[in-house]
């Protein structure tokens, strides 16, 4: 006699409900799984296979022989130009890269960093050669050292520029390219190593009075700063810092633009390039090898050959 299905309406009720067998949920899942996985791989290999295919192609390769400055500033001279080859400043950079490299542009943004006469790289712009093909795929912008004196010193002149940084190179002649720099005589101290900052308060001096003069220049026939009494290292009475002309008229600054002037309240660098501009107007121009020296803190000039000094007030 069979199991009957239910009891009496007193009694409790029994369901008997067959399972299903669970192996063909698990292979379906299973199966779904292995799909996504075989196709994500697909994707990322054709992905990774493009982006192969697409840096190997000659529209994104570059020769390391074109990153070359074309042309530098007015100062910049074709020796110092070839100096700026980035296979030269890193020997160990590809003749051809693609690019899509990953850290190229950090590679050759170092390599520019590590020259002397490269103060920063600014920035470095890459363009697709596809979307633009007569401009350049990269494009450099470098802020340089600008020289700002020479300094003479033993066995030839040096450059330093505004920060009192040493740039490569001993000069025989205080010229670089077409462009004419004041020369500091005096300094007597050492010259540091290309790249270190020059330690001696006699150039900062010859530096800082170069800046100030630096739109006069020309005008007012400088060529040199002598820098030898700063700190009255051999006359207290004297002037610390003189400028001499081309056809050796002498002005005399007075002290070395520090905090130390300003409290003894010596004229600004502005009021003294003011009371120079003054004297040559004055002068209708012929100071140079007219005059025998000016004497900006006194307000004094006198006149070749030596005789009676004569005020000039502004």
């Amino acid at each position: 006699m069979g199991m009957p299905l239910a009891k009496s309406a007193k009694s409790k009720t029994h369901v008997l409900t067959a399972r299903k067998p669970p192996t063909l949920s698990v292979a379906r899942t299973a199966l779904v799984a292995l799909t996504t996985v075989l196709v994500g791989g697909a994707a990322m290999y054709g992905l990774t296979l493009l982006r192969g295919h697409v840096r190997e192609a000659p529209t994104h390769q570059v020769s390391a022989g074109s990153l070359r400055l074309v042309k530098g500033p007015a100062w910049m001279t074709p020796a110092v130009l070839a100096g700026l080859d980035v296979g030269l400043l890193d020997p160990a950079f590809p003749q051809r890269f693609s690019l899509l490299d990953d850290g190229v542009l950090r590679r050759i943004a170092a390599a520019y960093e590590s020259c002397v006469w490269v103060e920063r790289v600014e920035r470095i712009v890459k363009r697709d050669p596809r979307a633009d093909p007569t401009r350049p795929p990269l494009e450099i912008h470098l802020r340089f050292r600008r020289p700002a004196v020479f300094v003479k010193s033993r066995g030839g002149f040096c450059l330093v520029d505004a920060a009192g940084v040493r740039l490569p190179g001993v000069y025989g002649e205080p010229r670089l390219g077409g462009v004419e720099l004041l020369v500091v005589s005096g300094a007597g101290s050492e010259r540091p190593d290309v790249g270190q900052v020059w330690s001696d308060a006699r150039v900062d001096a010859g530096v800082r009075v170069a800046e100030a003069v630096a739109l006069k220049r020309r005008q007012f026939h400088l060529a040199s700063i002598d820098v030898s009494n700063v700190g009255g290292r051999r006359d207290p009475r004297e002037t610390e810092v003189a400028l001499l002309t081309a056809n050796g008229t002498r002005i005399k600054w007075g002290k070395a633009p520090t905090a130390d002037a300003a409290l003894l309240q010596e004229k600004t660098p502005e009021e003294k390039v003011a009371y120079l501009d003054f004297v040559y107007k004055h002068m209708n121009g012929q100071v140079d090898g007219v005059l025998a020296y000016i004497d900006i803190p006194n307000e004094a000039v006198r006149r070749r050959p030596a005789g009676a000094g004569a005020r000039l007030r502004s």
